[in-house]
């Protein structure tokens, strides 16, 4: 049974990536679209049957669970097989992002996750331009990011420092949270950093102090607001990070206010 339905989303401001419209189609045996040449990207996601791709390149088969890639400025074609035809979802966008599909092999594995949410987002009617751009966003990092693509673990803990510092951080948290022994994170930490996590923590701390009580904020309230729930360790941890008290920056930020 043949069933066809698109829908056109509202643009949003921004230019690196710029949906158009999406769409689901059960499509008749041996029906074919082309040659065109589109001035966008488009992808199929094929959810059931097969068919196959033309273009510059060749001829490319595609199957259930698979998906193509028809890029901005290509000619191509694409038919559905004769005896069990392909019904297939699809999204087209544009974008200075969107170049990055030009890499690689046309015919690729369809993430399970993209395709499962573009299908529920047509279901439903979705026209949010944000929800489609987010999916694909997903889709690039399912398709472009090395599998092979080494994490910085260390990077990961500082910058979860750099984010939290406001929080109640300490080595105990950052080991459950990141699943290391201490001793270890302490190791990988130092040789990235050259400091410690606490002292990195602290530093982060003790940068963004300055900057609030350089902006007006009380000694307490910026001791708070940098992750001290006690005013006089706050103190004393600027004091030996700066050689000077919290309430002489103070005194320097009214002098100069006067003046």
């Amino acid at each position: 049974m043949t069933s066809y339905k698109r829908i056109v989303i509202p643009k949003i401001p921004g230019e690196d990536i710029v949906p158009i419209y999406v769409g689901e189609h059960s499509v008749p045996s041996g029906s074919s679209w082309g040659p065109h040449i589109r001035d966008f990207f488009l992808i199929h996601f094929c959810i059931s049957g097969k068919g196959v791709l033309y273009n510059c390149d060749g001829e490319h088969p595609v199957s259930a669970g698979e998906l193509f890639i028809i890029r901005e400025g290509e000619q191509t074609t694409y038919a559905a097989d004769k005896d069990d035809p392909w019904h297939y979802v699809w999204i087209s966008f544009l974008g200075r992002e969107a170049e990055i599909f030009r890499n690689g092999d046309v015919v690729r594995k369809a993430p399970k996750l993209v395709m499962d949410k573009l299908r529920e987002f047509i279901a439903e009617e979705q026209t949010s331009a944000y929800a489609y751009t987010a999916l694909i966003y997903m889709l690039m990092h399912e398709l472009y990011l090395p599998q092979n693509q080494k994490i910085d673990k260390a990077v990961e803990v500082g910058r979860f420092i750099e984010y939290n510092y406001m929080e109640n951080i300490n080595m105990d948290l950052l080991c459950k949270s990141f699943g290391f022994e201490r001793s270890y994170l302490f190791r990988i930490f130092r040789t990235r950093f050259g400091v410690s996590p606490k002292e990195y923590l602290v530093r982060e701390r003790m940068s963004h102090a300055k900057e609030l009580l350089n902006a007006g904020n009380s000694v307490q309230q910026t001791a708070y607001m940098v992750g001290y729930r006690d005013e006089f360790n706050f103190s004393k941890a600027y004091k030996k990070f700066y050689s000077v008290p919290p309430k002489s920056a103070k005194k320097r930020k009214s002098k100069s206010d006067k003046s």
